[in-house]
């Protein structure tokens, strides 16, 4: 047996041992990344999965390559060795002139001359790449291509497993209805720390919503001298699906100053970056919505200064109720709301409605920091939405995420037509792009009662919108 089988054959075996153990799915993963390189004499491996718009490539675990190669920027799949994403093997013998490599210039700083990329497939569909990189020029042979191809086959089921379990559906005869898209295949390569709890909370609150994340996937450079990069800015989350970096700041004033400073030059230099800045008091507030983080505490001390009076809110509904009419003149809508808040201005709205309109709820989970899980219907429509055309009805939108997750839900029953009417739109915690058809009010960033909104289930009742005094029990730590 000659030295290089034998040394295959004892990293295959101890990774198969590794992936019949205990371990979680990302030590396992890097485990595959951190043995292949040595059994092949090379210097690096990296896992490379595809988006949710199988438009990129993200280096999930890798190994033997630096930080600055890993966050040159995002791989895109149909310029990085794409014939992997067509389920070829590549082998690139010479990565400074093979047109085939993304990043030419940024391979040859980092020392790879040959690349060998193999398909990574689940259930006969190619869901990223699995790639060893080396130092020096190698024509890879087919025994080597069959261990690679080996390799990515045990990462494929590493994933496949950890998706089947993220994924478990509920038993027949519950009446919950689980979100039915699939588990990013990032999800078991997140970090197991984060640079700040808040971070932490930050994810498992995009994880309910079931919105793909990457922690810090890329660096960009702000400032050169002499050609080289001096200061680089790495924002803590990127969403594929909404195409929009986040960086959080919730540190100390001085430290919010200069993160505010470098998304001044970020956004000067990349006009075409979606960025946004989520500071400590946007981030309390959000938090306490779902009844989390240090303002959740708070000691109310009553109502304060109101909104839109009883009155105005009334020729409001009248106002929205008219161009709706005129909309839907016809057409016999149906009338959606979720649970509970928006029954007041449900009830308002349909009795001005001069169109006939049928009227149907549903409700959700919600998001329990402790309990984690992903959010669901836990009471569906009972009229079928099939061909119908549905008006969604909100109280308040404020981040999106509940309204996104919403309306997926509708448009996969085909309705014969999707719209959103909301008495409140709260613009500063958009996150998720959602088109809003018919808006009462923009109101500012505060807390809001009255009117069907509830502080910890009180002043639902009210017929004003106001704003809610708090007393704050703790000062917020320093971090």
């Amino acid at each position: 047996m000659s030295k290089q089988v034998s040394s295959f054959n004892k990293a295959l075996s101890d990774m198969a041992k590794a992936i019949n153990s205990d371990l979680t799915t990302s030590e396992k993963l890097h485990l595959l990344v951190r043995l292949t390189p040595r059994a092949l004499a090379v210097r690096g491996c990296s896992l490379l999965l595809l988006d949710a718009q199988r438009k990129r490539l993200v280096h999930a675990p890798a190994h033997g390559l630096s930080e600055r190669y890993l966050r040159k920027g995002f791989v895109e799949a149909e310029r990085s060795l794409s014939e992997t994403m067509e389920g070829k093997v590549v082998k690139v013998l010479d990565a400074a002139t093979d047109p085939r490599i993304q990043f030419q210039e940024l391979a040859q700083q980092e020392h790879v001359v040959s690349v060998m990329g193999v398909p990574l497939r689940i259930k006969g569909e190619v869901v990223g790449s699995l790639r060893v990189y080396s130092r020096t020029h190698r024509d890879f042979t087919s025994s080597e291509e069959q261990f690679l191809t080996t390799v990515a086959n045990l990462a494929a089921v590493v994933l496949e497993s950890d998706r089947l379990i993220e994924t478990g559906q509920p038993p027949l005869e519950t009446k919950t209805e689980a979100a039915p898209h699939p588990v990013p295949l990032t999800s078991p390569l997140k970090p197991a720390t984060f640079a700040h709890p808040s971070e932490e909370e930050f994810a498992r609150l995009l994880d309910f919503y079931q919105i793909e994340w990457l922690y810090e996937p890329r660096s960009f450079p702000l400032h050169w001298e002499e050609g080289r990069i001096t200061e680089m800015f790495t924002p803590d989350f990127y969403l594929p699906g909404l195409d929009l970096y986040i960086e959080m700041t919730t540190l100390k004033p001085g430290l919010t100053k200069e993160k505010k400073h470098k998304m001044r030059r970020l956004r000067e230099l990349y006009p075409e970056v979606n960025v946004k800045l989520l500071a400590r008091h946007d981030y309390d507030r959000l938090l306490a919505k779902y009844g989390h983080g240090p303002l959740s505490g708070s000691k109310t001390r009553g109502v304060g200064r109101v909104l839109f009076s009883a009155a105005q809110i009334q020729r409001k509904v009248r106002q929205l109720a008219r161009e709706i009419s005129k909309d839907y003149d016809g057409q016999h809508p149906v009338l959606v709301g979720v649970m509970r808040g928006v029954f007041c201005f449900m009830a308002d709205l349909m009795r001005y409605l001069t169109v006939p309109a049928d009227v149907d709820f549903m409700a959700i989970s919600y998001y329990e920091a402790e309990k984690g899980g992903a959010v669901r219907v836990t009471k569906g429509l009972d009229i079928n939405p099939e061909g119908r055309h549905l008006l969604l009805v909100e109280d308040i939108v404020d981040t999106g995420m509940t309204l996104s997750f919403v309306l997926g839900y509708l448009k996969r029953r085909n309705p014969a037509s999707l719209a959103v009417c909301t008495l409140l739109d709260k613009k500063v915690h958009r996150l998720a792009d959602v088109h809003l058809t018919y808006v009462g009010f923009e109101t500012p960033d505060e807390f809001l009662v009255g009117y069907g909104l509830d502080y910890q289930e009180e002043y639902r009742n009210l017929p004003f919108v106001a704003l809610l005094e708090e007393e704050k029990m703790d000062a917020h730590p320093t971090a």
